[in-house]
């Protein structure tokens, strides 16, 4: 290993890189004392945690706090293997050392990719509770899951989850800024933003890909599948089964906005050739879904234990993601339609309760569905209904939409729903309510809820 001292000075001397501020995910960030939450920043690789520890710091330098006192450390450098047993307080205590005033003072320390060195949960507990710090910790493994957190921190940890970008962030890394839509457009912003929203669909939102000619960046987001499965799966479920692993990733990418069942994976896996059995199998998804490639949405239920046979839909981590992994005759703009916006709606409930966002399955004999119903599970009062489509141009798809839409209002017994578009908006009256057709440009870039 390359002398320590001099890896952790280079740290300390590095300039923060040039970067496009993401939008917020830790609200308040404590000034360094005892005690403190371990506020941990999660996602899939390449999503952006690293910048966004940056974004932290050139905050706080321009608050005034000392470079000195702020200490950025990847944990997944290279020049540290053979990595000790101790090399988390190895790295300290040479920081400390080095710079003794922030230990007397307080300091920031934003650590990376913890879960690369041995015992990171009981070092970062030790020390938010006997050093005055303020610990910003990332990782992108399965090693810091939800439930793997709860297990080892015991409450005394906050998790903030950082997806690919949002098209408001889209529009930002691409030049355009402060869209204020309730003070409207002009017709040639309007043609612009639709045009971006089409492209969104289709380049995604992970940040490293943003300008890439298409064949990098088809490239880099298989790449990005592939290193998740390697890195963050097969460690846990058997590097033996790697291939089967990224056959499971790439159907749930695939299928995404689709309901999913894992006997029918089981099944589809099975003519593949793949011998696989239904617990295996659901192990392996619940890992693809702790390295966030893709997420499961449930249908809505009033009782605690659902009797609805409803299978959940799954939605990919990014439309874009979706597109570079499908087959050229299996692209569906639909989908990934409805994908971003299962994104968005995911990034606006962030701090509600859980299961706030489902799908719906009007209770009659009809059995139509609506996309998403925004609402308590535990309430029989849910507060929105959304439904998403391309188009409503056909007599047929505005008439299946609408109707499914209206009749949902009458059950849940609210007045308003919602159609997000491509491109239409409108304002229809039905029986049952109101219902605003909005065009998915305007609907992204608005702050309310839904």
């Amino acid at each position: 290993m390359t002398d320590l001292s001099s890896i952790v000075r280079e740290y300390r001397e590095a300039s923060l890189p040039a970067l496009i501020e993401r939008d917020e995910v830790i609200r308040d960030l404590p000034s360094p004392q005892r005690f403190n939450l371990v506020e941990i920043i999660t996602g899939m690789r390449r999503s952006g945690k690293t910048f966004y520890l940056f974004q932290k710091m050139k905050q706080l330098l321009e608050a005034g706090v000392p470079r000195e006192h702020m200490f950025h450390f990847n944990f997944a450098d290279d020049r540290l293997s053979p990595m000790g047993p101790h090399i988390m307080d190895d790295v300290l205590n040479e920081y400390w050392r080095q710079v003794p005033e922030a230990r007397e003072k307080g300091a920031y320390l934003f650590l990376d990719e913890v879960q690369e060195a041995d015992q990171w949960q009981g070092f970062c507990q030790r020390v938010a509770e006997m050093e005055q710090v303020t610990l910003v910790i990332t990782g992108s493994s399965s090693k810091l899951s939800s439930d793997e957190i709860a297990t080892q921190f015991r409450g005394r940890s906050h998790s903030h989850e950082i997806l690919p970008l949002s098209f408001r962030e889209y529009c930002r890394f691409a030049g355009i800024e402060r869209i204020d839509i309730d003070r409207g457009v002009s017709p040639r912003m309007q043609t612009q933003l639709e045009g971006m929203f089409d492209r969104y669909l289709v380049e995604g939102g992970f940040p490293g890909v943003q300008g890439k000619r298409a064949e990098d960046r088809i490239e880099l987001l298989q790449g990005y599948v592939r290193d998740v499965v390697a890195r963050d799966v097969a460690d846990r479920f058997g590097r033996e089964n790697i291939r089967l692993a990224n056959q499971f990733a790439l159907c749930g990418l695939r299928n995404t906005a689709c309901e999913f069942s894992t006997n029918g994976l089981v099944e589809t896996m099975k003519e593949l050739g793949y011998t696989i059995y239904w617990e295996k199998a659901n192990r392996l998804v619940t890992l693809l879904e702790q390295a966030f490639l893709f997420f499961e949405m449930p249908e809505y239920a009033v009782s605690l234990k659902p009797q609805s046979t409803a299978l959940p839909k799954v939605y990919a981590i990014d439309p874009g993601i979706t597109y570079a992994v499908s087959r050229a005759n299996q692209q569906d703009i639909g989908k990934r339609f409805e994908t971003a916006v299962f994104l968005e709606l995911h990034r606006r409930l962030v701090g509600r309760r859980i299961d706030t966002l489902t799908s719906y399955t009007i209770p009659d004999a009809s059995r139509r569905k609506v996309d998403f119903l925004l609402g308590d599970a535990l309430s029989s009062e849910p507060y929105a209904l959304m439904q998403v489509s391309l188009a409503l141009e056909s007599g047929k798809t505005r008439t299946r939409e609408v109707g499914s839409l209206a009749a949902a209002m009458g059950a849940t017994r609210l007045e308003r729903g919602i159609i997000v578009t491509l491109r239409e908006e409108e304002r229809c009256k039905t029986d049952e309510g109101s219902i605003d057709i909005v065009p998915a440009w305007k609907w992204f870039l608005s702050s309310e809820l839904p």
